[in-house]
Parts: C-alpha cells; sequence; structure tokens
C-alpha cells in the first residue's frame, strides 16, 4: 500500500488529493500557497491550511505543481514547506503545466495553459521536455485572461485619446468594473492591480465577441494567435504531433476561445483538461521511486 497527495498551487487557491493506492480517500482546498506570489510565510499558512483538512501520517510522497516553479529558489523553498509539514515523506515540485499531461493518463504531449497566465510545457515518451512562455504579465502572457482584459482596456483608452465615442466593448468594460466612465479607468487600474480580478474581466470580452462585436472578435483571434503560438512552438521543439491538452481557468470556461484555438492548430490533436490537475498531482507522486532501504 502507498499513500500519497498530490497538490495543484494556482494562482488563488491549493488544491490537495490524499491518495491510497492510487484511488482518492480525501481533498482539501486552502488559498493560494504560490510563492512567488504570496511570499513564503503566506504561503506556509496556506499549507498548514490545507495538510490540517488531511491525514499526513504514514504518506510516503508528496508532488505538487506550482505556476512559476521553475528556478532553483522557489523549488527549494516550496520544497522545504512541504517537507516540513509532511515529514518523512519524499518531496517533489514540478511546473504546474506538467500536472495536464499527468492528470489525462498522458507520459507526452504538450500542456497549454491560458488562466490568468499562459504557458506551454511539453514532454516526449524519452523524458524530453520543452517549455514556451510563462513568463509573467510584466514580460508576457499573451492569450491569457489578465492580457485579453488588458487589451480592452487599451482600446477603450485609444479611444478616448483619438476623441472617438464609447462602442459598446469600451462600455462593458467600464460598467463591469463599476465605473461611471471611461475617464476613470486609468486611475482604477493602477490602484487595483489584483491580476485574478482583472483576468475575470476578460469575460466581457468574449461575451461581446461572441456576439460578433468586431474590437473584441480581434482581441480573442489575437490571443487564440499567441496561445496556438506557443503549443506549435514546444510542438515543433519536440517533434510530438501531440496530443496537446488545453486548460486553466480561462480557456475551460470559454468554448469560444476553445474553437478558436482549435482552429489554429489544424491537425493537432486538441483536449480539453477533463481532470483536475491535482489528479496529475497524485499520479507523479505515485510514480516518484521509493527510496533504496538501508542495508543492515
Amino acid at each position: 500500500m502507498r499513500t500519497v497527495i498530490g497538490v495543484d498551487i494556482g494562482g488563488s487557491k491549493t488544491h490537495g488529493i490524499l491518495a491510497v493506492d492510487g484511488e482518492p480517500v480525501a481533498e482539501a482546498v486552502a488559498g493560494s500557497a504560490n510563492v512567488a506570489a504570496v511570499g513564503v510565510p503566506e504561503a506556509g499558512r496556506q499549507l498548514d491550511v490545507l495538510f490540517a483538512q488531511l491525514d499526513v501520517n504514514a504518506v510516503d510522497a508528496v508532488c505538487a505543481g506550482a505556476a512559476g516553479a521553475d528556478g532553483t529558489e522557489s523549488i527549494g523553498a516550496l520544497t522545504r514547506l512541504l517537507a516540513e509539514r509532511v515529514p518523512g515523506a519524499q518531496v517533489s515540485v514540478v511546473h504546474d503545466a506538467r500536472l495536464m499531461l499527468a492528470a489525462e493518463g498522458l507520459d507526452a504531449g504538450v500542456s497549454l495553459i491560458a488562466g490568468t497566465g499562459s504557458v506551454a510545457w511539453g514532454r516526449r515518451a524519452d523524458g524530453r521536455e520543452a517549455r514556451a512562455g510563462g513568463w509573467g504579465h510584466m514580460l508576457g502572457d499573451e492569450g491569457s485572461g489578465y492580457h485579453v482584459a488588458l487589451a480592452a482596456i487599451r482600446h477603450a483608452l485609444d479611444r478616448m485619446d483619438a476623441g472617438a465615442p464609447a462602442d459598446p466593448l469600451t462600455t462593458a468594460l467600464v460598467s463591469d468594473c463599476g465605473l461611471t466612465d471611461r475617464t476613470e479607468l486609468i486611475d482604477f487600474f493602477y490602484a487595483r492591480q489584483d491580476k485574478r480580478y482583472w483576468a475575470e474581466r476578460a469575460a466581457v470580452v468574449i461575451g461581446l465577441a461572441a456576439r460578433g462585436d468586431p474590437p473584441a472578435s480581434l482581441i480573442i483571434d489575437t490571443a487564440a494567435d499567441a496561445l496556438a503560438a506557443l503549443a506549435t512552438r514546444v510542438l515543433d521543439r519536440l517533434d510530438l504531433p501531440g496530443p496537446v491538452v488545453f486548460g486553466g481557468g480561462f480557456a475551460v470556461h470559454q468554448p469560444l476561445l476553445q474553437r478558436a484555438v482549435r482552429e489554429r492548430l489544424t491537425g493537432v490533436d486538441v483536449r480539453l483538461l477533463t481532470h483536475a490537475p491535482a489528479v496529475g498531482a497524485v499520479r507523479l507522486a505515485a510514480a516518484i521511486p521509493r527510496p533504496e532501504m538501508e542495508i543492515l
């Protein structure tokens, strides 16, 4: 019998699954424990909340996937936090994109994430890996919910500078932000720099694009171009035909975006994520080799 915990650390929440021999026996949810986003102390507090809901006794292995888990420093910090809370368990920390392939039972393919941020990550059956994007909102994240909302804000401000009247996209965005006029957008944006808040505003753009609004449609087309380009870059680097697993909060809730990305990845098997990423973390935790027994 092997007992493991799989953890998916997102931008707004942390989801954990306790499994015995591959079968989930308990689940827990806490706030974000993303070290890069909330800092080590807050990440530790949220992991305390998570593991208080799970039986960590006799756990053999823990695998956690987290956005931004790339550098040695962030991986090391999260590894220490997990090891302190699940003593005796083997600990593995991976990029959250890796969880998606595992969640769908795949050992090879590409994960394409469009959420608050965006990234593509792929793996061959021989273990070779490649990644594109995932640079964060200040350097990239094209195709993400945040970037779509930012494009809508820029569109509204550009029309204002040109002396053009507010169009449907501008009006809908201003209203969704609880404002009365587009002139308030600049101060409001800089005063409220919560990336998740702005990523949620992307739904306004999607809604108008679905009704054929030209500026909104252009923004969504540009997002789909960027996401397809990320996936294509990884597929090409790894010489893979597919599949591409498409996930992330922005992706899974927006059929219009899903269709647009599929249209741009002609001939590629594009699948929507159907299992929680934490399920993939459980699978990866179970695959961690057992430590060799000491020779007495």
